[in-house]
């Protein structure tokens, strides 16, 4: 997996910045490995909450790429200082304390923001977890974990306060507004601290609630192990269910690794390891893109204006008419699932919608710039097959050897869905380049290694000449 060096995409005289090794994310994924094997063989001594096996699975994926990008960086520090590795002034109880005021005053204001909006809070029961709420184990979490969580965080901030350049940050000048002490605020400091916490709270609740919804289907049954036997069934209907209990499985497992990837993004934003928020997206246009493809605005808008959905699934359409197109769309789907979930461990520690948090090379960008958008959308329309709908008026009937199948005005207008769908994707990548380009002269410079590259292989010379 090809990974570009951080000096290849730094401009002359800047401050280099700490740019993940391509094995960062696959340490992670070994990790999550690891701790779906603790689920399936420790976890039910246990009898945890869904929350603190989730958490755990989490910590399973994070902690093993903390270490490794620690000790990377820790190496890369040794050719100059890079923040968040030398130690650059003494430690300061009263910055630390400033912080602190600042996180503090942030979550309290995210905190008030869940209890007014009935989305996280239906019950709006003061002082109480809202038990009946869709981010019900978020909450719990929260509830349960959070005086650790800060006596964690005081203490890496007074850690951290003294290993950068400029000690002032997001959460320093925040605090000094909190204790209305205007002098000395840098307020773009404290607009991209306020909009990166805006990411933080709409995605964390999210994310961490779709990770213990998937838990379950990361348990391994007898109908798993069943299903590997079936396989190889001479029935071709035997053999079909276990390809399915298979299929369900394995995109269970990845949906579950982009997830965890995901989730730990949004909480681990460590200076220490360079995975912090460097900017927050500043435009209406690009948090609007990005907040239309997720719950709870995703119902109203799929509904009403992007349900390229049809009236059933490649299963219901291919397996009982023609088992050789099942086959190969199944493993079509889990090919550009696994494309996408690459696409998510490339980034290490350093995922997140809607913030630029260095420049990430390798992987499948080193093909392309969007390469989870791409394969998003060529997974929804083989899990889909849109334009196969037999709810109106057939049009015309597509001829593939043994199957004929109809396309009606229906499937002609799920295509169109799909395809604004499709747009929504292209505006959310052309917001992203907008941002990193105006922020990093590194994106600049990577989008012109990807031209290209593209130019390159269209002359049918692949050979790499960076």
């Amino acid at each position: 997996m090809a990974q570009t060096k951080p000096q290849e995409l730094t401009p002359l005289n800047a401050r280099p910045d700490f740019i993940p090794s391509a094995i960062t994310g696959w340490v992670g994924v070994v990790g999550f490995v690891i701790g779906v094997v603790w689920l399936n063989r420790s976890g039910p001594l246990y009898l945890l909450s869904r929350y603190w096996e989730a958490l755990i699975l989490m910590g399973f994926t994070s902690l093993p790429m903390i270490a490794c990008d620690a000790l990377l960086l820790s190496s890369q520090s040794l050719g100059g200082a890079i923040d968040g590795v030398t130690k650059q002034r003494d430690y300061s109880i009263e910055r630390t304390v400033i912080k602190l005021f600042g996180l503090l005053a942030t979550i309290g204001l995210l905190a008030l923001l869940y209890w007014v909006f009935p989305e996280y809070n239906p019950n709006q029961d003061v002082g109480k977890p809202p038990i009946e709420s869709f981010y019900y184990n978020f909450f719990m979490l929260c509830w349960k974990a959070g005086p650790y969580v800060l006596g964690v965080c005081a203490i890496y901030f007074f850690f951290v306060d003294a290993r950068l350049d400029d000690p002032h940050d997001g959460y320093w000048n925040f605090g000094r507004v909190v204790m209305l002490d205007f002098k000395g605020v840098n307020w773009v400091k404290v607009r991209n601290h306020l909009r990166t916490w805006a990411v933080k709270g709409f995605f964390m609740p999210l994310m961490f609630t779709f990770v213990c919804s998937n838990l379950p289907g990361l348990h391994w049954h007898d109908q798993e192990s069943q299903a590997w036997l079936n396989l190889v069934h001479t029935d071709g209907e035997t053999a079909a269910q276990g390809f399915l209990t298979l299929h369900h499985y394995l995109h269970n497992f990845l949906f579950s690794i982009d997830l965890a990837f995901v989730a730990c993004g949004y909480v681990l934003t460590l200076r220490w390891v360079q995975s912090h928020v460097r900017s927050a997206e500043p435009t209406a246009l690009g948090w609007t893109a990005a907040l239309i493809c997720y719950q709870p605005f995703w119902t109203p808008v799929g509904n009403l204006y992007l349900g390229y959905w049809s009236d059933g699934d490649w299963v219901s359409k291919l397996l009982h008419f023609n088992q050789p197109l099942f086959y190969l769309c199944g493993f079509g789907i889990l090919f550009f699932e696994t494309l996408f979930v690459w696409a998510t461990i490339a980034f290490g520690l350093r995922f997140s919608n809607l913030t630029h948090r260095g420049i990430v090379t390798g992987g499948p960008y080193y093909f392309t710039k969007h390469p989870a958008y791409i394969t998003k959308i060529c997974a929804f329309f083989l899990i889909s097959l849109p334009f196969v709908d037999g709810r109106t008026t057939l049009l015309t009937e597509l001829n593939l050897g043994l199957t004929k199948i109809p396309i009606s005005t229906q499937g002609l207008r799920n295509m169109f869905m799909l395809a604004g769908l499709a747009f929504v994707y292209w505006v959310r990548a052309k917001t992203e380049e907008r941002h990193l380009a105006s922020i990093d002269p590194a994106y600049s410079i990577y989008t012109e290694q990807v031209r290209a590259r593209h130019r390159r292989w269209l002359r049918l010379k692949f050979t790499r000449k960076e």
